[in-house]
């Protein structure tokens, strides 16, 4: 069923020309733009720029609001520009303020279509070049939750003013919606996204999310933003910076008590800082993102700063972001995504609507320009220009390298494509847009071209006497007649067609009728009521006078009391119609209405009243025949025999209720008609029945106002054709009346059909599927029809629908069984039921309303889109069609535009349509020519050859000497210029980049060049002499050109001989070999080439001397006589001497110095009380002293305590000084004398006896017993032939030996 419905949708899918739609459509012509509103305060860190602490900054924006707009309470939309967080022109780009181009057109284009609009500036600040990326993300996450804050605080702002500030801006402050561009997209998808402080830094589970934290030196991870240090997320609290930091402030508190919370978020080319930010339930988001965006990634991962190419911190772009949405139960965009509206990017987004993949020069599915992620941006090349010339930047190059086509034209294209797809999600979110609206385009009074509608209640349309109090037993007593008036909202026609609907509730009050509908706020009543406001009508929901005898006692008797309170019922129908005419006739129209065209619809009982008021033509016409003859079911005998009509004129009134009228004077003389609005008249030209019955036939005739049906086959209470109404709480018998199907066949059977107006003009007809007979007009309502029967046979009304806890509770109140009764007659009544049958009585009902009243042309037309007389109100084509010429459009405008497009040459013409050959590609001062050559090399840096760039790309530079060369040759007008005599200087190196160069298509143009490369189009931009790409070409490598006369001439291969620097050109080398042992003149070194030498020189290319060190000196202990050079490693035996005879020695004396650390070195004696010992030491000067066992000298004397020694080239023996004493000690110097001492130093007298020299041995012959000292003449004989016999056995042997070594060492001289 809901095939019909979607069939309606797509007849009426468009537009006919001029009809606009607010918040769709531009409906206004100009804006005004207030600038510099300041919407808060806060702190700013950019001053640390300037090396200066956080400061206080106004908060500003521009609002946009449509010129001339009378509406006070309007969508209102904040905007946030690019920037990376930095000033415009500080963060390498030409866009970074509320007056960016894209934005400044955004906001203009929103504000014609009727929403206030907010360009908003926020605070930016961050050290985009921090040394780490743990550094970087800190700094980023700071300035992105800043740029959070600002954009609630603008929020706030706005709410503030409309709640307390008397909405000077006009605003509906519950709608409100962010748009975010690059950065701004960065801070709108995260102000949506995050619901706390906790939600930025935990994730889901309540586990801290790990790149929002840091070490901050201590070993702990605290996080990146800190609510008390860098206040809430709202900005609604002051927040101050450690004392230990300098205790600034860091946040300040705006317009705090106001909600911070908006309603949708559109972003372009930004990312969300993760995906725990994003929650079910969130508001709904749209986003444009191209895929290949190299700094903001279109999936998750690693956030790059554009100027830098550094990474910092993992991001989700828009595609994992709507994978998420479209992964809850409830996806969050469902408003829009649920609807039935076009999603043209739904073959690239994976059918997630919301999502815009932008492919902007793409060929083959690869972007042409890689590094064009925002192609909706444009700016002026002469500003920044000027700006660059100003500071010595390269900004305008480096922005046209990455976007070579940017400009107005291509910005408009995307800029039409995001607003024509985010405007109609916007207007749905919002609830500013219906369905209707979007797929219409904004077809009045055929779809819901108005998203809400404005109520006023209680209206009194008349007062007339009513029966009621008869019920209890009081007699009739007047009543005022109320509606309610349903307008479109924001509507400004004030000549808008009439809709009156009257509800069912068999003509008794809701709950005493036996069911829970009866009034004009029945559920069923006020949605029609809406729908068809929503479409552009006027519509009055009326309560009717009510009441009957339903338990009468005789069919008779029921039949006259239903007729009689039908009658009043089409006497109220038609005081409304005569309301609303005297309304404009005397007051001024306050409703807007246009009184030639008015409808009027039923239900139910609200059917049988309008079907009679759309027939009966006098008061004849209700109890008369065609003929003329008594319908005699409307006649009865009062009970005197005779037969009188069951209402009479002068009793009841007449029928439009402009006749007084009283009952007889013999049962009171009461009134029971009063005249209301007489002079007005009571037709009206339309009529539209839910599920009632017309009381008879001949009440219809030819001519009478169209009339659309729907009815249930299966009615039990209300006949489809014609038979006995039954009463619905009772089932008794009352009436014959004749239902749908009976009423249609009657009005198709006229020579003229009444319903001609739409039968016969082409226009679908759905309900002959379902059995109309062809009786365009009738549907017949299948509800629940399974095989031809119905499931539900008491179900005779499956649009309504009504609160069962409500009704419930007037059961338990009152002891009914309402809602039991009712379910059991509807068991499948919901809203979800009565919705699709609203649906599609609205749907069917609107075309053939519209035609009928004359607001619509429907009817055969020119039905193709394409024809330049397109109707999207044809129903038929009829021929008409009219079509442009080829390569025209249908105002006669050629569709060709010829120019150049070539984006590469220096005219390329954005607009031009086809190529005309004019494309010129050298407009320049730059040298070219046969004359001037130029290199071309790719960088090196991050690549395995990186070496080869020796340096030279440090600052910048590149190396010359790693490049190809050539020329540019030809005035650029027959082609693009591609480089001549490509050369290869290193030898084939770079024999690919030679094929790459020697057809790479060229644009020289003014300062920089433009190449297509393998179908990618690249700028190189100039600095310091050299055109390089400002993004990569392969992997990390930089293409880049330069002329010969950018670089200094040299030798830059260190390989030659001549070599300058690595970064000239190598024009200056010297390839000498004179002797030709391929080793050049320069690079010959002669050295010795004895690896065994000292001075061996592996680098020697030629023979050299060859040095052996060590020793040379012979007098040392480590002479080598096999050393030539002498390393001064020579070392002298040096005798140590010291004369105890002075001291008593405390077992041995030593002697101790630098040369061992001050350690003593033990001596022995050698006679005379002289101790000595000997020390192997090296040339140099030493200190010591001598040791009397532990005891180490103290000197007296003038040699201060130390003694020194100077070791030169020679072996020492020292004298032997008294210890503790400078010199020598003193005693007998006489050598004659018996105790001459060799060692004495100055003679002490002790010298006593002569020396007597002789033979001292006592058992010698010649022993001289005078002799002091023994001159070696003993002479041994006698007895002991053999003196070395000691042991007497006549040999000389072991024993002798033995005897000797124990006697060892014993003073031989006598006692």
């Amino acid at each position: 069923m809901k095939q019909t419905c979607l069939l309606l949708v797509a007849f009426f899918a468009c537009l006919t020309a001029g009809a606009q739609t607010r918040y769709l459509d531009e409906v206004f012509s100009d804006v005004t733009v207030t600038s510099n509103i300041q919407y808060g305060t806060n702190i700013t860190v950019i001053t640390a720029l300037a090396g200066q602490p956080p400061a206080p900054q106004p908060l500003v924006l521009d609002l946009y609001e449509p010129a001339g707009d009378t509406e006070t309470d309007r969508p209102l939309l904040l905007m946030f520009h690019t920037g990376n967080f930095l000033p415009v022109y500080l963060n390498g780009g030409a866009q970074g303020t509320k007056t960016d181009s894209a934005v400044v057109e955004m906001c203009t284009r929103y504000a014609k279509m009727g929403y206030v609009v907010a360009s908003v500036d926020y605070r930016v600040g961050w050290n985009a070049l921090a040394s780490t990326q743990n550094e970087r993300t800190l700094q980023l996450i700071q300035a992105a939750y800043r740029g959070v804050q600002d954009s609630r605080t603008a929020v706030r702002f706005f709410r503030q003013s409309a709640i307390d500030g008397g909405n000077p801006y006009g605003i509906d402050d519950s709608k409100i919606g962010m748009g975010g561009d690059g950065t701004g997209g960065y801070i709108t998808m995260a102000s949506a996204g995050i619901s706390s402080y906790n939600d930025i830094i935990l994730d889901d589970a309540g586990a801290p999310i790990p790149k929002f934290w840091y070490d901050p030196g201590t070993g702990t991870q605290v996080p990146m933003v800190i609510e008390d240090i860098h206040g809430n997320p709202d900005a609604t609290n002051d927040a101050y910076a450690p004392a230990s930091s300098g205790g600034f402030q860091l946040c300040m508190a705006n317009h705090v008590g106001y909600d911070s919370d908006f309603d949708f978020q559109f972003n372009l080319g930004g990312a969300l800082g993760d995906l725990n930010w994003l929650d079910e339930g969130d508001i709904p988001m749209v986003s444009f993102h191209c895929p290949h965006d190299p700094f903001a990634p279109y999936e998750t991962a690693v956030l790059i700063v554009p100027t830098t190419n550094e990474p910092v911190v993992e991001v989700s772009g828009a595609y994992d972001v709507h994978q998420e949405i479209n992964g809850y139960a409830t996806n969050n965009n469902a408003v829009f995504a649920d609807a039935d509206i076009d999603d043209v990017a739904s073959e690239n987004n994976n059918g997630w609507d919301g999502l815009f993949p932008v492919f902007n020069s793409y060929v083959d599915g690869s972007a042409t320009e890689p590094f064009d992620s925002s192609p909706w941006q444009w700016f002026s090349e002469a500003a920044v220009q000027a700006y660059d010339d100003a500071n010595g930047t390269t900004i305008l190059p480096t922005q046209l390298s990455l976007n070579p086509t940017m400009g107005e034209a291509e910005a408009m294209f995307w800029i039409d494509q995001i607003v024509d797809y985010n405007s109609p999600r916007m207007g749905l979110a919002l609830g500013l847009l219906t369905e209707g609206q979007i797929n219409s385009n904004g077809v009045r009074y055929i779809d819901e071209v108005f998203a809400d509608v404005e109520v006023n209640s209680g209206v009194v349309y008349g007062n007339n006497i009513t029966i009621i109090p008869g019920l209890t037993g009081n007699p009739p007593a007047a009543e005022d007649l109320i509606c309610d008036i349903y307008s479109p909202a924001g509507d400004t026609e004030t000549d808008r067609p009439l809709i009156l609907y009257f509800h069912t509730g068999n003509f008794l009050p809701q709950y005493v009728n036996g069911s829970a509908v009866g009034n004009r706020t029945d559920s069923c009543a006020v949605a029609i009521c809406t729908e068809f406001a929503k479409k552009g009508y006027v519509v009055a929901s009326c309560d009717y006078r009510l009441g009957w005898n339903a338990l009468a006692g005789t069919q008779d008797e029921r039949t006259r009391q239903l007729i009689q309170a039908a009658y009043r019922g089409v006497q109220d129908s038609r005081t409304a119609v005569r309301y609303f005419r005297k309304s404009i006739a005397e007051d001024g129209n306050p409703f807007g209405v246009a009184n030639d065209k008015i409808a009027m619809f039923g239900e139910g009982t609200g059917g049988y009243i309008t079907l009679a008021s759309a027939g009966i033509s006098s008061y004849n016409d209700i109890i008369l025949d065609d003929a003329g003859n008594p319908i005699a079911k409307f006649w009865y005998d009062p009970g005197n025999g005779t037969q009188i009509p069951m209402v009479i004129e002068d009793i009841d009134g007449n029928p439009d209720a402009t006749s007084n009228g009283f009952a007889p004077a013999e049962i009171g003389g009461f009134p029971l008609c009063l005249a209301n609005h007489v002079g007005y008249s009571s037709d009206f030209n339309f009529q539209m029945n839910m599920g009632g019955a017309l009381g008879d036939l001949d009440w219809l005739d030819e001519g009478d106002v169209p009339m659309v049906t729907f009815h249930g086959p299966h009615d039990q209470f209300a006949p489809y054709t014609t038979g006995v109404l039954v009463v619905p709480t009772t089932n008794e018998p009352v009436v014959e009346v004749s239902g749908g199907f009976d009423v249609h066949s009657e009005i198709s059977g006229f020579a003229t059909n009444n319903n001609a107006v739409f039968a016969e003009i082409g226009l679908p007809d759905p309900a002959v599927a379902f059995g109309n007979q062809g009786w365009d007009g009738l549907y017949p309502v299948l509800n629940n029809y399974v095989d031809g029967a119905p499931t539900e046979p008491f179900d005779g009304a499956p649009w309504q629908w009504w609160d069962v806890a409500t009704t419930e509770f007037v059961d338990n109140l009152n002891g009914t069984n309402i809602a039991a009764t009712q379910l059991t007659l509807n068991p499948t009544m919901g809203p979800a039921e009565a919705a699709y049958w609203i649906n599609e009585i609205t749907s069917y009902t609107a075309p053939r309303l519209a035609v009928s009243l004359g607001v619509a042309a429907l009817g055969p037309g020119c039905n193709d889109d394409t024809a330049c007389n397109y109707s999207a109100l044809a129903t038929t084509d009829d021929g008409s069609c009219e079509y442009a010429a080829e390569g025209f459009d249908c105002d006669g405008n050629s569709l060709i535009v010829p120019g150049c497009t070539d984006v590469i040459a220096c005219n390329y013409d954005g607009f031009a349509t086809e190529d005309d050959g004019s494309c010129d590609y050298l407009d320049t001062t730059l040298p070219t020519g046969a004359e001037n050559v130029w290199l071309v090399g790719l960088t090196l840096t991050g690549t395995e050859n990186e070496a080869l760039a020796g340096g030279c790309e440090a600052g910048g530079g590149v190396n010359p000497n790693v490049a190809v060369n050539g020329v540019f040759l030809g005035d650029g007008t027959g082609g693009p210029l591609v480089m001549s005599n490509v050369a290869d200087p290193t030898g084939g190196l770079l024999a690919s980049l030679v094929a790459i160069v020697s057809s790479t298509p060229v644009g020289i143009c003014g300062g920089q060049f433009t190449v297509n490369l393998s179908g990618t189009v690249l700028t190189l931009a100039e600095q310091n002499g050299v055109w390089r790409t400002i993004v990569p070409v392969l992997g990390p490598q930089y293409l880049w050109a330069a002329p010969l006369s950018s670089f200094t001439p040299g030798c830059g291969d260190p390989t030659a001989c001549g070599f300058t620097n690595p970064c000239d050109i190598s024009l200056l080398c010297d390839y000498t070999d004179t002797d030709g042992d391929e080793i050049l003149d320069c690079q010959e070194v002669a050295g010795c080439l004895d690896e065994n030498a000292d001075n061996y020189n592996a680098n020697a290319t030629d023979e050299g001397p060859c040095n052996y060190n060590g020793c040379t000196n012979g007098d040392a202990v480590n002479f080598d006589s096999g050393a030539n050079t002498d390393d001064g490693s020579c070392q002298f035996e040096i005798v140590f001497r010291v004369n105890a005879s002075n001291i008593t020695v405390d077992g041995a004396m030593g002697v101790e110095g630098s040369f061992n650390g001050f350690s003593a070195s033990g001596m022995m004696e050698m006679g005379y009380g002289v101790w000595e010992t000997s020390l192997i030491l090296g040339v140099g000067s030493y200190q010591f002293n001598y040791a009397n066992g532990a005891a180490t000298e103290t000197i007296s004397g003038d040699c201060d305590g130390q003694r020194m020694l100077d070791v030169v080239d020679s072996p020492m023996t020292l004298d032997a000084v008294c210890f503790g004493e400078c010199g020598l000690c003193s005693g007998c110097t006489d050598p004659f004398s018996a105790e001459y001492n060799p060692f004495a130093g100055e003679d002490d007298g002790s010298c006593a006896t002569a020396i007597v020299y002789g033979c001292t041995y006592a058992d010698a012959s010649n022993y001289n017993a005078a002799a002091t000292i023994d001159d070696g003449t003993c002479e041994v004989s006698g007895s002991n032939p053999c003196p070395t016999d000691l042991d007497g056995d006549g040999a000389t042997a072991v024993g002798d030996l033995l005897l000797l070594l124990g006697s060892f060492g014993q003073n031989c001289q006598p006692e």
